[in-house]
């Protein structure tokens, strides 16, 4: 698929600087979100082993995502209008290889966060490959590897896969979301695309 077409159907996915990194060097082809419940109830896998909805009080969660989406990743970004109208927008990337960000004055540099980035910057598409619902912590080395973390000295990719995921929660939600709290979360698992 062409950038156009996959730009009609694509949805979003935030990823912080080192993950849009770990997937642009082919390290990084899963992640994990949290499922959030209503305060006060938790969920509850249904017994037909559904991988994409899980039950609670009063209700049905649903995956965002499912096997066949086509996500582009919101990353951090910044938009500089080129000298020479021909060539329009550009958009540069904090986390690409190549950024060029010390030869641009910084009176026109302006990082913005990627919830912000616009759909038509995108420049890194996800094929959807796995979805499913599992605890936390019932995270495997090989897939926390697949998280984009390496074994290193005697520690674990799991070992880092923890304190990465705990440095992302909000310290007012840890105790809700943290890993020793061991919340349900959606797996999914995903394929990085060529784009034409």
């Amino acid at each position: 698929m062409n950038r156009q077409d996959l730009l009609k159907i694509a949805k979003p996915i935030l990823f912080n600087m080192s993950m849009v990194q770990a997937i642009q060097n082919d390290r990084k082809t899963s992640t994990r979100r949290v499922i959030k419940f209503p305060e006060g109830t938790t969920g509850r896998l249904p017994f037909s082993g559904a991988r994409d909805y899980i039950y609670y009080p009063g209700g049905i969660k649903r995956a965002r995502y499912k096997v066949g989406d086509i996500l582009y990743v919101r990353e951090t970004w910044c938009q500089t209008t080129a000298v020479e109208p021909d060539y329009g927008e550009l958009y540069h990337y904090k986390a690409a290889p190549d950024c060029i960000i010390e030869q641009i004055p910084k009176e026109y540099l302006k990082w913005k966060p990627s919830i912000h980035m616009p759909k038509k910057a995108a420049r890194i598409f996800l094929k959807v490959t796995d979805v499913r619902i599992e605890r936390l912590q019932d995270i495997a080395r090989e897939e926390a590897i697949n998280e984009g973390f390496q074994n290193e000295d005697d520690w674990g990719a799991e070992v880092y896969f923890e304190e990465f995921w705990d440095s992302t929660i909000k310290k007012k939600d840890i105790d809700i979301y943290g890993w020793n709290a061991n919340p349900w979360v959606w797996a999914i698992e995903f394929e990085k695309l060529e784009v034409e």
